[in-house]
């Protein structure tokens, strides 16, 4: 039997064209991972524009629905701020809240006052700062509402689209038939469950802002009480009466803080005078005189005899000769 020349030919060309279907076959294969993990992220933004943006949802949300976190800033005076501090935990935890933080202290005039940071639940917010008027006088009172309702609704757009993600990958996994497809889908199903728990954990943050309000509180100690003076006659009355109170409490400061000096002024004086009067006593027209002999003779002795009767004779003398 012969054979056709054009047989070899025709068995090449099968053989090839069945390699390169192979060879397509595979390629589709190994990009099926990747192409299924386009197709869910495409998925997912096709998801988000569906929905319309957190502004337009939020804004067509009514208002029973809205989501709104509530802080507030109070200052409560008191007798006794320790007392009121605890009268302040128990009223809290009563009402379904709790105690995050409480601080207690004693100023250097011996005045103490404390502060707290406290949740409480959303729908007992008015009435627990309310209650608070029964422990201590409410001062400063300030309370601020944040709406997050545009920002919740896009958390859990979020969070749903990326559970659908992971929801695919993870029957992508099921299905892939190479470890290459398998390590691919692996690799993009944790990057997505990781953002999907962070969504999650930001989530579940906001709804315990929203559902348990903060509220931080000062306690002060009450100051004494002002006397309220009456005006008019009275009131000048009174305060000339106050005046003149003070005015002698200042002049019997004042006695008391000189009368050490004025006692002693006085001993000085005294012992001064005693000094004057003891000179005075020792004068020279009274101290002994000595004779002519060197012995002591008053002025009348005879030791000045001599002396005296001479002047008096020519006194005497003078006298006479006028009269001639």
């Amino acid at each position: 039997m012969r054979t056709s020349p054009r047989t070899p030919s025709i068995i090449t060309v099968t053989l090839l064209g069945s390699l390169l279907l192979a060879g397509c076959s595979a390629t589709d294969r190994g990009t099926g991972a990747s192409d299924a993990a386009g197709a869910i992220s495409q998925d997912s933004v096709a998801q988000d524009a569906a929905d319309g943006g957190p502004g337009l949802v939020g804004a067509s949300v009514p208002d029973e629905d809205r989501e709104v976190i509530t802080t507030g800033d109070l200052t409560v005076v008191a007798p006794d701020p320790r007392a009121a501090v605890q009268a302040i935990s128990e009223l809290v935890e009563t009402a379904g809240g709790r105690v995050e933080s409480r601080a207690e202290h004693a100023g250097e005039d011996g005045q103490a006052f404390g502060s707290l940071t406290v949740r409480v639940p959303a729908v007992k917010v008015t009435a627990t700062v309310d209650a608070l008027d029964g422990i201590g006088e409410v001062q400063d009172v300030t309370l601020d509402a944040q709406d997050v309702t545009a920002t919740a609704i896009d958390l859990d757009a979020r969070i749903q689209a990326l559970g659908t993600s992971v929801a695919r990958l993870q029957t992508l996994m099921g299905e892939a038939a190479t470890t290459a497809d398998l390590l691919a889908a692996e690799k993009e199903l944790t990057a997505r469950q990781a953002e999907l728990e962070s969504l999650q954990s930001q989530r579940s943050s906001l709804t315990d802002r929203v559902d348990m309000s903060t509220l931080t509180i000062q306690v002060l100690s009450q100051d004494p009480e002002v006397t309220i003076r009456p005006a008019g006659f009275l009131g000048g009355l009174a305060a000339g009466w106050a005046a003149l109170l003070v005015a002698l409490n200042a002049l019997v400061v004042a006695v008391g803080a000189l009368l050490p000096w004025l006692v002693s002024a006085m001993l000085v004086l005294l012992v001064v005078r005693a000094a004057l009067k003891a000179l005075r006593a020792r004068r020279p027209g009274a101290a002994p005189l000595a004779g002519p002999e060197g012995g002591a003779s008053s002025p009348g002795d005879g030791g000045d005899g001599g002396g005296g009767d001479s002047d008096e004779s020519a006194h005497l003398a003078g006298s006479g000769g006028r009269r001639g």
